[in-house]
């Protein structure tokens, strides 16, 4: 148990200097993997994808602590000692069964007990036996498996201790007391005192780390043909197609190439590999089998952009004197839907199948607001287009007004939307009135019910100004006019998913890297089918960074349609000009 103990105290002395190089390696690889992705213009958006988050998966998976720790020296050779306790205790168990046949009488005042305790306990060190020395096997295995070793490679893998071993302690040594003692002469003793302590700590962690390789270096030399001989055979299998290797390893990309190794490992199998990147396939399979079919097909019923636009006309007038206040992309869905739900004479079945697809799309919206949003600037926004959807969803209320009520009170789209609009101008106007908070001037500080009445009255009004009091639309035709317009704001928000996913694979902390990658594979699986559905379409700009923000393609879109009208009258007074000098 002392051995272990220090064989612990060594693995987590070197710890923190090795996530110090291995955070230096993960940054150089990801501006690496960054400028490849950025030249790769070959591969369609769903491969290239895949390709990133394979890259950042391997990175993510070889840099992390345990899987550091796991392949250390030190950790090795504990597996070797854990299988020489396990061997020592079963030889006497053997023993004392042999002459005091403790399994069928005792010799202990427990009776009984006593065979099931120690059968217990034997149970519980065989299983803890497991995992170290199968970890103590693949090192063998992978350095036996490494042919061509020189003097000089066997001298830097065996018998050097890299300096990541002792780095931490060198700099404890060299560096200042962090006690405060006045006397020059008391200082100096005890900084001479702790210099010598460290340099013994430091010897003693060049001795285990020695040690341990060469324990692994004899059980190399006496494994090297058992392992060469494995290797022969599976060789001449693969050549006569009785198996072959199958490798997930990217063919267009070397994928080797990040994995993020310390000073003096050796390269990781193929086989290590291949099984990290089996694991990235098997999360986006999961994913593809939660895959959002409803979304899907609402998102293929938008044709183009123009909802994106068209639900806030500049024309209806502001309840403040303060700027406009800014969208984010979920508030307009919601604000929509909750009209749409509202609308009375309208199948059930169309209701109900617009509510599973705006659900399954909203937590993908709000993904990738609270992504793109990087300052923060929209968070009052997005708490109201959260707060409206939970009562939607939940209740089918808009704030305290029964949707199903007023979808069965016998009423048409028209009068509909004006109880919403005056029911929200009355809120906008009564909270505006009331408050003396000079923070409140500023629509972003509003309370997210202000928020949402807000957004409620421009769309509503933006819609009874489209109609124009036209009585032949009908309720289902408003409806499925609605449903369009949720499915174009729906489709121009989802153009971003690509690059949130490409955000979630690069994490700084190295504590949240795994996991930010795997959702990047899941949330890559879960949408698929619509990347690669909206990446067939044609942007209404070219640059993809002005894709982030929905009042950004509403300006976009607005400049290019005030410039073909502003085009097309300048043709329009030419042809007139032409016409007038031939007459």
């Amino acid at each position: 148990m002392l051995l272990m103990l220090v064989m612990f105290a060594s693995t987590a002395l070197m710890i923190p200097s090795t996530k110090t190089y291995l955070e230096k390696k993960y940054h150089d690889m990801h501006k690496t993997a960054t400028n490849e992705e950025m030249l790769d213009t070959g591969r369609s958006c769903n491969m290239k994808l895949r390709g990133l988050i394979k890259k950042y998966w391997v990175m993510a998976e070889t840099s992390s602590p345990q899987f550091v720790i796991a392949r250390s020296v030190t950790c090795t050779t504990s597996g070797v000692v854990s299988l020489i306790i396990a061997a020592v205790l079963l030889e006497v168990e053997i023993r004392m069964a042999m002459r005091v046949d403790i399994f069928n009488q005792s010799v202990s005042s427990y009776d009984w007990s006593t065979k099931w305790v120690l059968i217990s306990q034997t149970i519980g060190v065989l299983l803890g036996t497991v995992a170290p020395p199968s970890r103590w096997f693949v090192a063998i295995n992978c350095r036996s498996r490494n042919e061509g070793y020189s003097k000089t490679s066997i001298r830097d893998a065996f018998f050097t201790v890299e300096g990541y071993w002792t780095q931490k302690m060198v700099e404890w040594r060299q560096s200042s007391l962090s006690v405060r003692i006045r006397h020059r002469t008391s200082r100096k003793l005890m900084h001479h005192l702790r210099g010598i302590f460290l340099k013994l700590c430091i010897f003693l962690q060049h001795a285990v780390v020695l040690s341990s390789k060469l324990l692994l270096f004899v059980s190399v030399c006496v494994t090297i043909p058992v392992v060469s001989c494995i290797g022969y055979v599976g060789k001449l299998k693969r050549r006569k197609g009785i198996s072959s290797e199958y490798s997930t390893a990217d063919p267009d990309s070397d994928i080797g190439r990040y994995v993020l190794l310390l000073e003096g490992e050796v390269k990781l199998s193929t086989k290590s590999l291949d099984n990290i990147l089996n694991e990235v396939d098997s999360v986006i399979r999961k994913g593809k089998k939660r895959k959002p079919t409803n979304l899907s097909i609402l998102v293929n019923r938008s044709c183009n952009w123009n909802g994106v636009t068209e639900f806030d006309s500049r024309r209806i007038p502001r309840l403040h004197s303060q700027e406009v206040v800014p969208y984010c992309w979920s508030l307009p869905i919601v604000t929509l839907t909750s009209i749409a739900l509202a609308l009375p004479n309208v199948e059930k079945r169309k209701s109900e199948q617009l509510m599973k697809s705006v659900t399954e799309g909203i937590s993908y919206v709000k993904l990738i607001d609270e992504t793109l949003d990087k300052k923060g600037c929209l968070e009052n926004i997005r708490t109201a287009a959260d707060v409206v959807w939970v009562r939607v969803e939940m209740y089918h209320k808009w704030q305290d007004r029964d949707l199903r009520e007023t979808s069965l009170t016998g009423e048409n789209a028209d009068e509909i939307l004006r109880q919403l609009c005056d029911r929200a101008e009355k809120t906008v106007v009564e909270f505006l009135r009331e408050e003396r908070d000079c923070l409140m001037k500023n629509p972003l500080n509003w309370p997210a019910h202000v928020i949402a009445a807000n957004s409620m009255y421009r769309i509503g009004r933006t819609m009874l100004l489209s109609q124009g009091g036209k009585s032949d639309e009908t309720d289902d035709r408003v409806f499925e006019h609605l449903s369009v317009t949720i499915a174009d704001v729906l489709a121009a928000c989802l153009t971003n998913l690509g690059r949130v996913i490409t955000i979630k694979c690069h994490r700084n902390a190295i504590e949240e890297r795994e996991e930010s990658v795997r959702n990047a594979a899941l949330l890559l699986g879960e949408t698929e089918e619509i990347i690669a559905h909206l990446h067939q379409r044609e942007l209404p700009f070219s640059d993809a960074d002005q894709t982030a923000s929905i009042e950004e393609w509403r300006a976009i879109i607005e400049q290019g349609n005030k410039v073909n009208i502003e085009t097309g009258a300048s043709e329009y007074r030419e042809e007139i000009v032409d016409i007038k000098v031939e007459v």
